[in-house]
């Protein structure tokens, strides 16, 4: 029997690098994302229609965001497919830019979809998930590390890495594993797009973690999921960094960083 995976976020970026690295090893893909099943031949490109409507991938238009329709989606899943074996969220919004031009929509909607859409997607699998099944929530460099610019975005992966790093403690004992990947610059869709707009100063600190190709993160993303690591950081330099961050007075990291944004600003 195969084994049933849920990814969240399938159509681009992570999620669906996922996608395709799953099916790869003749899984069966369960897909939720944002768009509307007859919209999805225009959305996508020909290759990537014809993955995500093949046999093999069931597809589930959810708003991460709505914990109605999560918890309805997800019984769908298990009454059609039974529960899932790795359950990866990867859905998530980046909203960036300095605190003073960020609205208070810009953190209302980087929690409910990048926490929130966490909390509930957690809440609806892993009561129906069994001994040996895993659990994982990408969360970010960002939330590792405070970063010029990232008082949204990064606050809100701050709290998934809490929230993971808890639930972790009491599904441990049910034999559920939990993973955090927490990735530095990927190129995403969704970095391309902030990339337009990033202030210098948040250049120079995100360079510090180094950046990635999609293939390059997705690599490290799986060996770590199929080792079932709680803390999954792919690339060498974004390891070094959250180590350096782990051992470095607070006190230090803050001069640094306001050196860097002095120099920038």
């Amino acid at each position: 029997m195969k084994q049933l995976i849920l990814i969240t976020g399938g159509l681009s970026g992570i999620g669906l690098g996922l996608v395709k690295h799953y099916l790869q090893r003749n899984m069966h893909i369960v897909i939720f994302d944002i768009v509307e099943f007859d919209e999805l031949e225009e959305c996508l490109d020909t290759l990537t229609y014809q993955l995500v409507t093949g046999p093999n991938v069931s597809y589930f238009k959810v708003n991460i965001a709505n914990n109605k329709q999560v918890q309805q989606s997800v019984k769908q899943v298990i009454e059609q497919l039974g529960a899932p074996d790795l359950v990866v969220n990867c859905a998530g919004i980046l909203r960036a830019g300095p605190f003073d031009t960020l609205s208070a929509d810009d953190f209302t909607m980087s929690y409910q979809v990048n926490v929130l859409g966490s909390r509930h997607l957690a809440a609806a699998c892993l009561p129906v998930m069994s001994k040996g099944s895993q659990f994982a929530l990408i969360a970010s460099m960002a939330g590792t590390v405070g970063i010029y610019g990232y008082s949204a975005y990064g606050s809100s992966k701050f709290a998934v890495l809490g929230m993971a790093q808890c639930i972790r403690a009491e599904y441990a004992p049910k034999g559920i594993s939990i993973s955090v990947i927490c990735p530095p610059e990927i190129d995403t869709p969704m970095v391309t797009q902030e990339l337009k707009t990033m202030h210098p100063a948040t250049r120079v600190l995100k360079d510090f973690a180094g950046r990635l190709t999609l293939a390059e993160a997705l690599e490290g993303i799986t060996n770590g999921l199929d080792h079932k690591r709680f803390m999954i950081i792919p690339g060498f330099k974004a390891k070094c960094t959250f180590w350096l961050n782990r051992l470095t007075p607070i006190w230090l990291q803050n001069t640094v960083i306001d050196m860097i944004v002095k120099w920038k600003i």
